[in-house]
């Protein structure tokens, strides 16, 4: 489930098993664990055909659905970034880079990546 869903044409569950080649109880566990939203759009088969071949190479569905989450909120911390980007420009001269800002996030020691935590 995207977090800016597509309006427009819906498809029934048993068009996303035709066309996502999932059987009818994995894509209504889909639905069920918020994987795919419903009513079922294009976008939310482009994620069944994912999840089908997640499965292919041997996850299962309790794993295809953190690796989907996970990508769910990746794809909404890009959108946001972009958003930051462009309401305050690319960087200026000595102002650091979107790539050195998060290799110095990525040198943070465990722990410390935490807004707010307790000292």
């Amino acid at each position: 489930m995207t977090p800016e869903r597509q309006q427009g044409t819906y498809i029934s569950i048993r068009t996303a098993v035709r066309r996502s080649g999932l059987s009818e109880e994995i894509v209504h566990e889909c639905v069920m664990r918020q994987i795919v939203a419903d009513p079922l759009t294009d976008d939310d088969l482009r994620e069944l055909r994912r999840v089908r071949r997640l499965q292919e190479l041997g996850v299962n569905l309790q794993g295809i659905e953190v690796i989907m989450h996970m990508r769910q909120q990746i794809q909404a911390l890009r959108a946001e970034m972009d958003r930051m980007q462009h309401l305050f420009g690319s960087p200026t001269f000595g102002s650091p880079s979107w790539e050195e800002i998060d290799a110095e996030w990525r040198r943070l020691p465990p722990g410390r990546e935490e807004y707010g935590s307790e000292r």
